[in-house]
């Protein structure tokens, strides 16, 4: 892998994936939305980046290099969660991505990346691998579902490794998602008491060096027509993460499991089985969740002491 193009580079995933991508040599061609270039005071040599639509992208077809080994692709609206049953925006996705699909024809591209979460798969209730049941809940996933499936049909018909991912939950220390290991965070820090239900669903997470990590070895080595569960595999109830971070703030903090009534006699599930991934690339997850949320936690209260210095 010499060559690639990474559309939604200036989302989370994406930004994490070029910069490490440049670091390791690899010629990057990177798709950020019109008037979000974050990559406007880099100067590596290696860095093509273009401010582009991606609904107008077949308009420019002849402005892409034509020897991209791999395409990841990120670009995605409407991900918030309020934005997350708007049809009509998630329909824009869908036709989007069937565009850059047919760049890929275009310029020759021979592999694609196109990531799914664990968002799709809750109420399957059993580690995630290529043999998941889809469970969607809103029009994102379901239109991220129906991608899968489109994508990888055109991709066959075209002679294109078409390769799905499906992500578990990602922490970073320079990401706050509204969620509750953030949550739990915030308040112990505050050193206020997070009230919770019992927590007793099964979880997985995964901090972003090792998201990227897997992405980079998918498209050196992932096999065309693979379903690959990215994540670290520890599939704990989510209790365990909670009493971790615990312990790192302040154990002596009142923590208020059990207090909260779930809301829903069915429990959602977020468990990856890496057995695949592993197979095929040689993958392994190297941040486990206690080192990775030391670094989220010491993150959060250096801003705090910052904040309190002003």
């Amino acid at each position: 892998m010499k060559k690639v193009l990474v559309t939604g580079a200036d989302g989370f995933i994406g930004k994490n994936l070029v910069n490490t991508l440049l670091d390791k040599g690899i010629e990057v061609c990177a798709i950020v939305y019109p008037g979000n270039n974050i990559y406007k005071d880099c100067n590596n040599e290696l860095l093509q980046v273009k401010c582009l639509d991606l609904n107008q992208v077949l308009n420019h077809v002849r402005e892409f290099p034509t020897d991209i080994d791999v395409m990841y692709h990120f670009a995605w609206m409407g991900v918030r969660p309020e934005l997350r049953n708007d049809l009509d925006m998630q329909m824009i996705n869908v036709n989007m991505t069937l565009d850059c699909m047919k760049l890929a024809i275009a310029i020759g591209i021979k592999k694609i990346v196109f990531p799914g979460s664990t968002n799709e798969y809750l109420y399957y209730g059993k580690p995630l691998n290529k043999d998941a049941v889809p469970s969607p809940n809103n029009a994102y996933g379901a239109a991220k579902i129906a991608l899968r499936y489109l994508c990888s049909d055109y991709a066959i018909r075209n002679n294109i490794d078409f390769v799905y991912t499906i992500i578990a939950g990602i922490y970073a220390a320079d990401r706050r998602d509204n969620n509750v290991i953030f949550y739990t965070i915030n308040k112990l820090l505050k050193r206020e008491k997070p009230s919770l239900t019992r927590l007793e669903q099964l979880w997985d997470y995964v901090y972003i060096d090792d998201v990227v990590s897997a992405l980079i070895a998918v498209g050196q080595s992932g096999k065309g027509n693979a379903v690959y569960a990215i994540g670290h595999g520890d599939n704990w109830e989510l209790s365990n993460y909670i009493r971790i971070i615990h312990q790192k703030i302040d154990p002596t903090l009142p923590l208020g499991i059990g207090e909260v009534p779930y809301s829903s006699d069915k429990l959602p599930c977020s468990c990856i089985d890496l057995t695949d991934i592993e197979q095929d690339t040689g993958f392994r997850p190297q941040v486990d969740f206690e080192e990775g949320i030391t670094r989220v936690i010491n993150k959060i209260q250096a801003e705090i002491v910052v904040e309190h210095e002003k």
